[in-house]
């Protein structure tokens, strides 16, 4: 695994690639490290996995202002750029599948073929900013904030993922990554959308509900849907060889009107 620090639209990024193989792009979730892709690249070493802080997150720089989506998709784009490859297929969770259609819509040739996992088509709302200032304030103590949020689905999430080392404890970073969804939705460009895609949903996901993934499969022309039994929001880390298995029988599928693989420059 390789460590790159990439300066793109003036901001540098914390970069991490994994692996040989066809590149397979990981978008992260609201908040979420380069670590928690962790699980899942390890089942997938068969492939070039790669995947950042995106702005504001972990070790990547804050911008000065929030960026809107497209703004996200552009550092995407001068990623790519930089390292020198052409296409990619494309993984994104959550916040990460947000951004993960919106890379797709703004740069349909450099999208060979899409996973969307836990996420919607917006308006997208994850969790109201009053939320991660609770749990952040509750954080603070540590026996109040056991006995208060047991009840809590996105409170419960955001201890979860905090105490496994996978999400940023800096609120400001929230913030920033909320703002980039206010007024964002994919759902009147999807059906411009080409490439095949899969959609992976959990049928216990609190946050993100399987309803979500139905209508991503009815509004993506060359979509199909997979339901996981018994997960919820973070079935990527906790089902990470059952997301892989998926991941891999999608990727590998051949059509004849594709390419075999994603390209890599010289």
């Amino acid at each position: 695994m390789t460590t790159h620090r990439l300066t793109t639209k003036r901001l540098q990024l914390n970069v991490s690639i994994c692996g040989q193989g066809s590149p397979l792009l990981l978008l992260n979730g609201l908040g979420g490290l380069i670590r928690t892709f962790d699980p899942l690249r390890n089942e997938l070493d068969d492939f070039m996995t790669i995947t950042l802080d995106v702005p504001g997150v972990g070790k990547s720089q804050m911008p000065r202002w929030p960026f809107r989506l497209p703004s996200h998709a552009d550092v995407i784009a001068g990623m790519l750029e930089q390292l020198g490859i052409e296409q990619v297929d494309v993984f994104g969770v959550s916040w990460g599948g947000a951004l993960a259609q919106e890379f797709a819509l703004r740069y349909p040739s450099r999208v060979r073929r899409l996973i969307l996992a836990a996420t919607s088509p917006g308006p997208l709302l994850l969790m109201k900013p009053a939320d991660v200032m609770d749990f952040f304030r509750k954080s603070k103590n540590t026996k109040t904030h056991k006995q208060e949020i047991s009840g809590h689905s996105v409170q419960t999430l955001l201890r979860f993922g905090v105490m496994k080392g996978m999400l940023s404890v800096n609120p400001r970073t929230y913030y920033f990554q909320l703002a980039a969804l206010i007024g964002w939705t994919s759902l009147l460009r999807l059906s411009r959308m080409l490439q095949r895609t899969l959609i992976l949903a959990g049928d216990r996901d609190p946050l993100i509900q399987a309803y979500n993934g139905h209508i991503l499969r009815r509004t993506i022309r060359r979509s199909e849907l997979r339901l996981l039994e018994g997960e919820g929001h973070f079935f990527v880390v906790t089902s990470a060889g059952r997301t892989a298995a998926l991941v891999r029988e999608f990727l590998r599928r051949h059509y004849d009107d594709e390419e075999k693989a994603p390209r890599i420059a010289n």
